[in-house]
C-alpha cells in the first residue's frame, strides 16, 4: 500500500473509527477481548511460528495503522489534530496512554503508558509490542507521507515504566 496516498474511505468506516466504544458495542460493531485472551492468542502464534509471529503482528499492525490514519484524516486533516485524536481514541479504547513527541518530519519518540500489548504479557527480555510498533509505523508513515520506521526501545514487559518507540526515517 502506498503510504503517500489517501484512499477513498466510506463514511460508514470513518464513523466507526471515531465512534465511542460503548456505541460500537451497542451497535455490534466491536467486541471485547480480555487482555489475558489476547496474550494467549499471541503466545499460541509465537509457539507455532516462533519469530514469524512477530512479523505477523507487525505486518497486521502496520496495515491497520495505515487504514486507521486514512479514515481519521477525513475528520482530522491536520497532523497535530490527527495525533491528538489518535491519542484520545486509543486511550478510550484502552490501548494505553499515547504521547507523541515528534519533529515536523515525523521523527522522534512515541511513549505508550499502560500499553495493552505488554501489560499482561509477563516478563520478557525483549520488547513485545509488535502490533503497536507496526500500527505506529503505518499510521505515522501515512500521516507524514514518507516511509518511517518504529523501533521499540523500552517495554513494560521488560520492566520499563512505559513502552517507548523511536521513530526514524526509513532508509
Amino acid at each position: 500500500m502506498n503510504t503517500g496516498t489517501v484512499e477513498t474511505v466510506k463514511e460508514e468506516d470513518i464513523n466507526e473509527e471515531v465512534a465511542s466504544i460503548s456505541q460500537l458495542l451497542r451497535d455490534g460493531k466491536a467486541f471485547v477481548m480480555r487482555n489475558v485472551t489476547f496474550v494467549d492468542f499471541k503466545r499460541v502464534l509465537e509457539e507455532r511460528f516462533s519469530t514469524g509471529a512477530f512479523a505477523i503482528f507487525y505486518d497486521v499492525g502496520r496495515e491497520c495503522g495505515i487504514r486507521s490514519c486514512q479514515r481519521l484524516m477525513q475528520r482530522h486533516p491536520g497532523r497535530v489534530g490527527l495525533l491528538e485524536a489518535v491519542a484520545r481514541y486509543k486511550r478510550d479504547e484502552l490501548w494505553g496512554e499515547f504521547r507523541f513527541e515528534l519533529d515536523k518530519d515525523g521523527t522522534g519518540e512515541v511513549y505508550v503508558a499502560n500499553c495493552f500489548e505488554a501489560r499482561q504479557y509477563g516478563p520478557s527480555k525483549q520488547p513485545v509490542c509488535y502490533f503497536v510498533k507496526g500500527y505506529l509505523e503505518g499510521l505515522l508513515s501515512q500521516a507524514f507521507s514518507r516511509p518511517l520506521r518504529a523501533t521499540e526501545t523500552a517495554c513494560i514487559a521488560k520492566g520499563d515504566r512505559e513502552c517507548v518507540f523511536q521513530i526514524e526515517q526509513k532508509s
